[in-house]
């Protein structure tokens, strides 16, 4: 019996010992997994304390460029309103100076001139017409500044400037009404001056009577009943008068080339 079990006790302890042997080595690998993971954290940590405090850095400067935009965009906001400003004042001096020049220079007759004769003429048409001066085209390109006529009794006049285009003219520009206050030889400023080309025609409309005096026989503007408007177009077989060969004492004022 005492042989039996001191046979079971040795086995025993023996078992105890194999299985001693085999949990060590796992006990000690977990205890090494886990100082690295431990190791690890503590790097991780560091780093993202690094990284808080370079946010915190990087924040400020965001913050500080900021500040230094608002400065410059309210500095520069002040420069525009000024220079508008100047030039606002600058642009309205310039306008002022050359209306006063235009004036002069229409006033003085020193400015190109483009139509027929101002000279007083024996007859007059009392029917508001739109004349179409196809005897004087635009010898040049250039600008005009004024109008001219030798007027029979006061009247409103627009300009228009007729554009050939293919077998057409385009009516690409015109003014607005202009006051003749008083009968005879009237040159007036246009309120806007305008580009022409060489070969363009010019027109003249009256809303009341066609106060301005004629020949026939030596001249070649056609005439209508009709109004014209800005973007319309018309044939020289449109108009009126061919056989009378017309010829009005009106014409235009510029600068051309």
């Amino acid at each position: 019996m005492l042989s039996r079990f001191c046979c079971r006790v040795t086995f025993s302890l023996l078992c105890v010992s194999l299985a001693g042997c085999q949990v060590n080595p796992d006990v000690k690998q977990l205890k090494s997994q886990n100082q690295q993971l431990v190791q690890q954290l503590s790097t991780a940590q560091a780093e993202v304390a690094r990284l808080t405090r370079r946010e915190q850095l990087l924040q400020g400067d965001v913050t500080e460029l900021g500040r230094v935009v608002n400065v410059l965009g309210a500095e520069k906001t002040s420069r525009v309103e000024e220079s508008s400003v100047l030039r606002g004042q600058v642009r309205q001096f310039v306008l002022q100076q050359i209306d006063v020049l235009k004036d002069f220079l229409v006033d003085g007759n020193l400015l190109d001139y483009v139509g027929g004769e101002l000279v007083s003429r024996a007859q007059q048409e009392l029917t508001p017409l739109t004349l179409v001066d196809f005897a004087h085209p635009m010898p040049n390109n250039g600008t005009l500044t004024g109008v001219g006529a030798y007027f029979t009794a006061p009247t409103e006049i627009q300009v228009s400037v007729l554009r050939p285009v293919n077998d057409r003219y385009l009516l690409i520009w015109q003014s607005q009404s202009l006051s003749v206050k008083s009968a005879g030889l009237a040159r007036l400023s246009l309120p806007v001056s305008v580009g022409v080309e060489r070969g363009d025609v010019m027109a003249y409309q009256f809303s009341q009577a066609t106060a301005v005096s004629f020949d026939r026989g030596t001249g070649r503007t056609l005439y209508s009943t009709k109004e014209f408007s800005l973007g319309d177009q018309l044939r020289e077989s449109s108009l009126s008068g061919a056989r009378q060969r017309r010829a009005y004492s009106v014409g235009v004022f510029g600068l051309l080339n």
